[in-house]
């Protein structure tokens, strides 16, 4: 019989921190879990960490190996959805550390969330502690620092900005099956991931900080990411807005891939609401303008919506 949740650990370079995480894990509250790991090209020690914590639990660690190398990170964690077989899937950041209640707590609300809509797909997030490498604490609620809003859960709110963190997410089995393998267009395995259950299910948020999460200048995180620097480059610069509108085209190829895996699926209203925001890239002007205020393709923050509005 399989362990009740999978947690899939994507690694790279990840020798200063790996040890932590992997004892934050093995100290949770929850212990019907599987660790479900790939190393995406490791250089470091990473590997002898891996092998170390393997052979002090074996029953409990699965490492895939593959040809496959340098996938980056959201086709390192497709990788490892191919491998899950429990019923609920947790993602795991190599530099983080678990509060040792995140497994339980989760595991109450996805039941709650599953109960209430059975038979569809179920994402649950939580809060996260900002923390430098050292572990000291920059903000406790990440939610409060980014202001994102955890009510901004519609598809047409997800489409423009992202609010679930990976590492911070459980899903059930009938999202992972919805939404593998993750498009080559996804922007990051957690997006994708929230988009596909804002369509197909349900979004939940526990209002938990549980996990310690890391920022520093070689994590993979979203805190991190290319397309937030992206975006920050864009945010500095008053004239040029190539890097704006590269970003947004990104999106729109990400809303693209989404319709064309859950077309048969959708509703009118859905589909229509897509079409939209894959227009956002042929279409310029007021005439864009006016299909993001038509639907209501809106940031988290009343300001940064304004800003986006003027720059379409």
């Amino acid at each position: 019989m399989s362990e009740k949740v999978d947690i899939l650990l994507a690694t790279y370079n990840g020798e200063k921190f790996l040890d932590e995480q992997f004892r934050s894990i093995f100290e949770q509250e929850f212990h019907d879990f599987r660790i479900v790991v790939r190393d995406d090209g490791s250089t470091d020690q990473t590997l002898n960490i891996l092998a170390k914590w393997k052979g002090l639990y074996p029953q409990k660690i699965e490492i895939i190996e593959d040809d496959l190398k340098n996938l980056g990170p959201t086709q390192n964690f497709n990788r490892l959805m191919e491998f899950s077989r429990a019923p609920y899937i947790c993602f795991s950041d190599q530099d983080d550390k678990w509060h040792p209640s995140k497994l339980s707590l989760q595991m109450q609300k996805i039941l709650e969330v599953e109960d209430n809509y059975p038979d569809i797909a179920v994402m649950v997030f939580c809060d996260l502690v900002l923390c430098d490498d050292q572990l000291n604490i920059i903000s406790t609620s990440l939610m409060e620092k980014d202001r994102l809003d955890e009510t901004a859960l519609g598809p047409h709110q997800l489409l423009m900005q992202n609010v679930p963190y990976g590492c911070a997410t459980i899903i059930n089995r009938k999202l992972l099956e919805i939404a593998s393998p993750i498009d080559q267009r996804a922007l990051l395995h957690d997006h994708w991931l929230s988009i596909i259950s804002s369509l197909t299910g349900k979004i939940a948020f526990l209002d938990e900080a549980l996990i310690y999460h890391r920022v520093h200048d070689s994590n993979a995180s979203r805190s991190a990411s290319e397309h937030k620097k992206e975006a920050a480059k864009d945010l500095r610069s008053k004239v040029n807005n190539q890097n704006f509108h590269n970003y947004l085209f990104k999106q729109v190829d990400q809303a693209q891939a989404v319709l064309e895996r859950l077309h048969p699926d959708l509703n009118d209203e859905q589909q229509s609401m897509l079409r939209d925001f894959i227009s956002l890239k042929t279409t310029k002007g007021f005439k864009r303008k006016w299909l993001i205020v038509k639907n209501r393709f809106f940031k988290n923050t009343i300001y940064h919506t304004i800003k986006l509005i003027i720059r379409a």
